[in-house]
Order: C-alpha cells, then structure tokens, then sequence
C-alpha cells in the first residue's frame, strides 16, 4: 500500500511538499544508495521519498524510511547487519551456556557450586544465567525494536491513516487501509481519542454497510471498532455476565457447571454469555471457551494434564528451585502448554469473530507502590469517556495474558511483561464477579442485567471448635493466606445488591481440603464426585439459571438498536 501527494485534498497534505522542493543538500545516504544501484526495485511503504517530502526544515528520507519501516520492516541492508550482530551474541550465550562437569566442580569448588548445580536442575550454569538469553533470528530483532515517534508524528500519521479511509477507492484498498490503521492503534492505544474527535466511528459503520458481503473488510472493521471503544449491542434481552474463580486444578468444578448448562440449553458457553472474566485457572477456562473454543472435554484432557506433567516435581529439586527462584514447579512447562494451547494471537484481534464475548483475565501488579494493584487483559477497549476503576490493556498476546493471572507465588515464576510484574491475580480477586460486573456496566450502560453466574471452585468448612488457647503460628499464616483469597465476601455482597432471578452462584461444598496443586487421580475423582452431588441437590437451581439465559434479544429489541444506531451516527455528525 502506498500513497501519493495527488491533487486531491488530503487531509494531511498539509504536512507534505512535492520532494523536488527539498535542496538537494538534505538527500541523505538513502538517495545514494538508491543511484549507485538502479536495478534495485522500490521497496513498498505507506510514504516513498520520491513523491513527497515534510515542512519545517526535517529530512524527508528520513522520515519516509521511518514510516516505511513503520508498515513494512527493515531494508535487507539492516536486516544483514543485525543478523551479524545478533549471530555474534548468540556464539556468546553458547560459549556461556556450556555445562559445568564434575571435573570443573573438583577443580574450582567454590566458584563452581551455583553453575554445577544449575546444570543438574537442567537450569543451566546459575551464575550465567543473566547474560545467556536464545538467539532471535534477524525478523525477531527487527521486531524487537521500538519505533520512537514523538506526539506529533503520532497524531499526524493517525490523521493521515483516518485520511485514507475516505480515499480508498475499492475494498481491497479499503481492507489495506483498515488493517494499517489497526496496528497502528494497537501500538498507540491513546489515538482512539483523536479518531473520536474525527468522527470515525461513523465512517467504519458507513463502510461495513456499504460491504456486508466482503468478509475480509468486516472483519478488519469489527477490530477497529473495539480498537476505539465502539460496542456491539448485547445478544440476549440483557446483559448476560459469567465469572469464574481461582483454585488451580480445582477448575474442574465449574468445569462440571459448565458442561450441564451446555448440555440443557443446547448452546456453547460463548454463545450463552456477552462477558466471561477469569483469575488464575478461571482466566484458563475463559480463555479455552471463549476465545479458543475449546470443547469442555478438551478442557477436562488439559487439567488431567495439569496432574501428569505440571504438578508433579521431585521434593528435592522442587525445595531447590523454590529456594533460588521462588517456584517449586517447572514455569518453563506450564508456559509451553499454555503456548501450545492458546498460542500468540494478540487479544484484541479476537474481536474479529462475530461471535466472540468479551473476555477478561485478571492479575495482580506488584511493582506499582506499596500494594499489589489489580490488571485486567482484555480483548475490548473503553471510550475514551468511560474509564475503568482498573489498568489493563488489549495489546497482549493470549497466553501473555493466563501466564500473568495464573502466576501463583511459590508455584510458578512471576511474570515480567513490558516492565510490570505480574503475580496470580487470585491473591486480590479471587472471585471477580464484581469486577466483571464493573466492567459491563461500562460497556454497556443502558443496558439492565439478565443473568449473572459465578462460578466457584469448591470449598471446604471444617466445623471443628478449636480449643480456646493461642494460635499457633502456621494457623496465624493460614488464616492470613484465607482471608486474602476469600471468594464468599464478594458473593454476599453481590447477593444482597442484585435480584435472586439475576445473580447465581455456584460453589460446592468439598469433603475434603483440595489444594491448588492436587494431582492424585483418587483426590480429583472425590473432587468431582462432590461436584455432582452438590448439583443434584440444586437442580432447581439450575433449571431456573437456564431458564433465565434463554431467550435471545426479541425483533423489537433490535429494532431499536438499529434506529439507536442510526440516531447515534446523526448525532455524531452535527455535533
């Protein structure tokens, strides 16, 4: 894609120039190369140095490449010369990374201990750890670099890409501009204000009607408007809100809610819920069944998995790596299931299906000030009007995302993203129904309740009366540990504030502590066993739930959303 200065009025020509009005004396290297090799052919950009050229006295070449390597990458040139210098650094880590022998330990004893017993925790050499890193390819170091640019560069060039959609002339060239336009406000985010201010929500709801049959273009729009904050109305009569809380492999317990209420109202549990939010292995399920689609079974198969491959360590190595890195579990494994399942699809590109609700995992920032602050990944954006009580971000990849909720302290690594460290978000939100419920009255705030399910992972009451003398001190951390993931504070709550047609809440009662890190077969089938007995006895419970998410939005009620529609795109042009 390329764009020309032509007589048309631009609405950013007032930044550019014919290029023969630069003196000749600011034609950097990038001419010279270009004219002492003629048979190289022009390399594609959204700017070419050989139509235009800027004001205020800055060298054009250098903008234009910067813009094209905005779109398009690094010239091959660069690309050479930072495969060399990546080449260099990774025969470096090699010869660091080398593992230290028995004999190297007899030798230097002392020197040696961190490095030889990082090789036999297959962690490699301890004291090394901090200079070996892999080896990006070239692509990735190219990829890897930030693109300064200054506020006004960023307006400007949003300015130029909101230009473009009214100048695309087929729906090709529209798909093009539309897909630019996303990347672009996926690396600015804080844009969507200024196209707000242009009015181009109602440009991209002209076009998508203007081309209701090219699939390709409403995808690329349905990502633009999520990207500015614009919302699709709700599915059914109401907003229809699922929450899931944290427990690790006692995810199977609202596993089993879920799998009856697919199996009464003959719907996927994407297709029953407009918000589904997640902490820990609740971010895991909302993720696999929402976003990922996986089957419930699938998702039965990966906690089995769980059991066989993540919770199981050698006590030894285990107290080992909790000593030195604060996880007694391998991190590197659970990473590379969560890699394997969700993959590197950035949030917000979800937004391209249809038929995908807005999902949310929650994690806990613990380098911001004192106290641990709450983070929500999500797959939307919020107008710029409508500002959650809660940071988060839609720019994340999806496994990103369940890494950083699921970063239980003392189970698995924290988790370092964009400079931010990241820890289980269960130890300030186990139960985020609250949260959840938050952030639907943002996106949609006309919009009443339906239904509001949340979803426990079992727990456990010993009605035991203690003696009546001092704790002890492990009692006194229990409690501690408790009363910071309590999920039944936030129920009680919710259970008094909202209508008992509206608010359900599924937890069943254990027969036994269940810990996050359970992993023997006949635990997990007592588990699930208690599970069912629990929802044998709320059957009537959940009848009336079914009950409740069934009916889907009347024609009366679309009607009105396509004259609100029609009504809003009024207003936002005489305003």
């Amino acid at each position: 894609m390329r764009f020309r200065a032509g007589e048309r009025n631009f609405p950013w020509k007032r930044l550019l120039n014919v290029q023969h009005s630069l003196p000749h004396k600011l034609k950097g290297p990038t001419s010279r190369l270009k004219q002492e090799d003629p048979t190289t052919p022009e390399a594609g950009g959204l700017f070419h140095s050989s139509h235009v050229a800027t004001n205020f006295g800055e060298n054009f070449f250098q903008t234009a490449s910067h813009i094209n390597q905005y779109f398009n990458g690094q010239s091959e040139v660069d690309e050479e010369t930072d495969g060399k210098s990546v080449d260099s650094g990774s025969e470096i880590s090699e010869k660091l990374a080398k593992p230290v022998t028995l004999l190297d330990f007899l030798r230097h004893p002392t020197s040696a201990i961190p490095d030889f017993l990082g090789t036999y925790l297959k962690l490699g050499p301890l004291s090394q750890t901090r200079v070996t890193r892999p080896a990006m390819t070239s692509r990735g170091a190219i990829l890897n670099k930030k693109i300064l640019l200054s506020r006004r560069q960023v307006e400007e060039l949003t300015c130029g890409l909101i230009g473009s959609l009214e100048l695309a002339s087929s729906p090709g060239a529209l798909v093009a501009c539309v897909e630019a336009l996303n990347e672009h406000l996926i690396l600015h985010p804080s844009c969507k204000a200024l196209m707000w201010q242009d009015r181009t929500a109602v440009t991209l709801l002209r076009k998508r009607r203007s081309y209701r049959d090219d699939q390709d273009l409403q995808n690329a729009l349905r990502e633009t408007l999520a990207l500015i904050g614009y919302v699709e109305p709700v599915k059914g009569s109401g907003i229809r809100v699922l929450s899931i809380d944290g427990g690790g492999t006692r995810g199977v317990v609202p596993l089993q809610v879920l799998k009856l209420l697919e199996e009464e109202t003959g719907r996927k549990i994407h297709e029953l819920f407009d918000y589904i939010c997640g902490v820990s292995t609740g971010a895991v399920l909302a993720f696999m069944l929402g976003l990922a689609r996986f089957s419930l079974e699938e998702c039965f198969d990966m906690y089995r998995r769980f059991g066989s491959e993540v919770f199981r360590q050698n006590p030894l190595v285990g107290t080992v790596k909790m000593g030195w890195n604060h996880s007694y579990y391998s991190t590197e494994t659970w990473e590379s299931i969560l890699r394997e399942k969700l993959g590197d699809k950035v949030l917000i590109k979800t937004a391209r299906d249809e038929l995908s609700p807005k999902v949310s995992a929650v994690s806990a920032v613990v380098n911001w000030g004192t106290s641990p602050k709450a983070f929500v990944f999500r797959n939307y954006n919020h107008t710029p009007g409508s500002l959650s009580r809660y940071a988060g971000g839609s720019g994340y990849q999806m496994w990103e995302a369940v890494r950083a909720s699921s970063a239980a302290p003392g189970y698995f690594q924290e988790f370092t993203l964009q400079s931010d460290i990241h820890q289980d978000g269960g130890i300030l939100l186990n139960n985020p129904c609250a949260l959840a419920v938050h952030e639907s009255r943002l996106l949609w705030p006309n919009q009443p309740f339906q239904c509001v399910l949340s979803l426990g992972t079992g727990r456990y009451e010993n009605t035991k009366r203690g003696p009546a003398t001092s704790t002890s001190l492990r009692a006194k951390i229990s409690n501690l540990i408790c009363s910071a993931t309590d999920t039944e504070g936030v129920h009680t709550l919710l259970d008094d504030l909202l209508a008992p047609d509206i608010y359900f809440r599924f937890n069943p009662m254990l027969s036994a502590v269940v810990s996050l890190d359970e992993s023997r077969p006949r635990a997990m089938d007592q588990l699930q066993r208690d599970t069912q007995i629990y929802l044998e006895r709320n059957r009537l419970k959940l009848a009336r739930l079914c009950l409740v998410l069934g009916p889907e939005r009347s024609a009366v009620s679309r009607t009105k959303d396509w004259m609100s529609e029609r009504a809003w795109e009024m207003k936002q042009r005489w305003v």
